[in-house]
């Protein structure tokens, strides 16, 4: 009879190590799987969080872009109108260069020094003229590139808007 009841005793023994090996194994894998549904959500929280800053950040650029973009255009018609000017008065200083240098080939010293001196002034007209013209074909190539940022930066923000 001894050798009965140690049998049962073993079965026992046996399907009560054996359930609590099943509870504490299922225990185990509900908190793996609660665990890793938290770290695919946080993950998933870090990539939007992400995708929020960047998008920021080009709201920012864009935002600045396009201020300069104003401020530039609001010059525009201060450089063309500069452009008119200096290249008017260009013009009439070499005209008047040319009609002094005509008149101090059969007049005396005083002739050939205002004809210098009208020469100066037409080769200093020239230059500012050129010096305008060339500040404005910059800003009409700073708003060109302006745009094609402004564009870019739109489609980046717009690609990553439709990935997140």
């Amino acid at each position: 009879m001894l050798l009965y009841k140690d049998k049962t005793m073993k079965k026992i023994l046996f399907v009560l190590f054996f359930a609590g090996s099943f509870q504490v194994a299922s225990a185990a894998v509900v908190s793996f799987d609660k665990f890793a549904t938290m770290d695919l959500i946080t993950i998933a929280d870090r990539d939007t969080a992400k995708t929020n800053r960047e998008v920021g950040k080009l709201n920012e650029k864009i935002i600045k872009l396009q201020t300069e973009m104003n401020e530039i255009q609001q010059r525009l018609p201060e450089r063309q109108s500069a452009v008119e000017e200096h290249s008017k008065a260009s013009g009439e200083a070499q005209e008047k260069s040319r009609k002094t240098a005509v008149s101090a080939v059969g007049g005396d010293v005083g002739d050939a020094r205002k004809a210098a001196k009208a020469a100066r002034r037409a080769a200093n007209e020239t230059d500012d003229a050129e010096s305008a013209s060339k500040k404005l074909e910059r800003d009409q190539k700073r708003l060109q590139a302006i745009t094609k940022e402004i564009d870019k930066s739109q489609k980046k923000m717009e690609k990553l808007q439709q990935e997140g």
